[in-house]
């Protein structure tokens, strides 16, 4: 995700040709699928009778991120421009990006102490 965010931004700061930014926005599309699909699959499985609760969870914080992240990008862009200010958000995104992994290490003993999924 952060080199397809950064590949992006840079894109549309040197204005190359259209199938540039295209093939960008189809890095960004799969790796949001990459991500939302595994998620998903997470939380049904940890969270078993309780899944639905936690997957409003899971949809009402991806609606709000939805909403009030491209609330940031206009002012980054305006301050660094279209390359620096997304590559802001890859060096978010790349910051973030062990929480996966970390979960994927310590999840199961961390469920363990959720009274939601603990002994299924």
């Amino acid at each position: 995700m952060p080199f397809a965010i950064t590949f992006y931004g840079w894109v549309a700061q040197l204005r190359l040709p259209l199938p540039f930014l295209l093939v960008a926005c189809g890095l960004i599309g799969a790796n949001v699928m990459l991500t939302l699909i595994p998620l998903m699959a997470y939380v049904v499985d940890a969270f078993g009778l309780f899944s639905a609760s936690a997957m409003t969870g899971v949809i009402v914080s991806r609606c709000l991120m939805g909403t009030f992240l491209p609330l940031t990008t206009a002012p980054l862009v305006d301050a660094f421009g279209y390359g620096w200010g997304f590559m802001v958000f890859g060096a978010m995104s790349l910051v973030l990006a062990p929480v996966s992994v970390v979960v994927f290490r310590y999840g199961e003993r961390w469920r363990q102490f959720c009274k939601y999924s603990r002994g299924e």
